[in-house]
This record gives C-alpha cells, structure tokens and sequence, in this order.
C-alpha cells in the first residue's frame, strides 16, 4: 500500500463542491492525460493502485491548504455506489463515469478527459487514517499527486 498526497484547488471546484464529490458519491476526479496530442499520462496517476491511500487537501488563492480527508482506492465492486463507474482507463485504477447524476454534478466544473472522452477518476471510501498537515514543499514543481 503506497500513500499519496493530492491537491485539489479552485481551478475546477471549490472546496465544497470537492468535499461533496467525494463524500456523497466516493469520488476523486481526476484526468489521466493533459491533452488530446500528447499521449504521455499526467504525472503519477498509472501509479496509484487499489488499496493505496489518498490524503486530499484543498489549496486556496494563497497557496495555504487544508485536508479534506483521507480516502482508500477501491474497484467498483468494493465501492458501496459501485454502479456510478464504468470502464477502466488503461494502464491506471481510474474510471470512467458511468452515471447521469454524477456526470450532471461534475459538468459545471470539471472538463472530461481530453483522450478518454469522459470525466475520469478514482472510486474510493473514506478512511480514518489521519492526513498529515499540508505543507506545499511536499509537492515537487507543479505535480498535484506526490508520492507520501
């Protein structure tokens, strides 16, 4: 089990909207690709894997950040709302949206992969675990998902 540290920020959602999505619907969005030309996956997401942890945080204007919890990766069969995912991106534990109501909440803010041509992410369930402080020299350059 790999632990990972993820920055959301108000580029798309804010930290309502994010905190919702993945507490009502167990449900990090997250693109594998940068761009429909570049085939090249964004960094570090073919790595995650299921059963690893995400600790979330959100980053506001300022650079400060706040944790929104902890979440485990888990198959749509071990999700308790395992319907809302679809079809997995190759090469990665991410997954197609597959439902209307999550796709109608995700629309106004986020963007569908450029590539895959769907909204994708990652299904999980919270887990207790404590998320360490946010620290922004714990993210290398401008990654948003950084090995713990």
């Amino acid at each position: 089990m790999q632990e990972w540290l993820y920055r959301a920020s108000n580029a798309k959602a804010d930290a309502a909207k994010t905190q919702t999505i993945v507490d009502d619907f167990g449900f990090i969005c997250r693109s594998a690709y940068a761009d429909v030309a570049n085939a090249q996956m964004i960094a570090n997401v073919a790595k995650v894997d299921f059963g690893d942890i995400i600790h979330l945080y959100f980053i506001d204007g300022e650079g400060g950040g706040r944790s929104l919890g902890a979440y485990r990766v888990v198959g749509p069969h071990k999700h308790p709302r395992g319907a809302l995912f679809g079809a997995a991106v190759p090469k990665t534990k991410l997954r197609t949206v597959a439902d209307d109501e999550l796709r109608d909440v995700l629309r106004p803010d986020y963007a569908v992969d450029p590539r895959i041509g769907e909204f994708c992410g990652w299904p999980v369930i919270r887990d207790e675990q404590p998320s360490p402080s946010y620290v922004k020299d714990l993210f290398s350059g401008r990654n948003t998902l950084v090995p713990r």
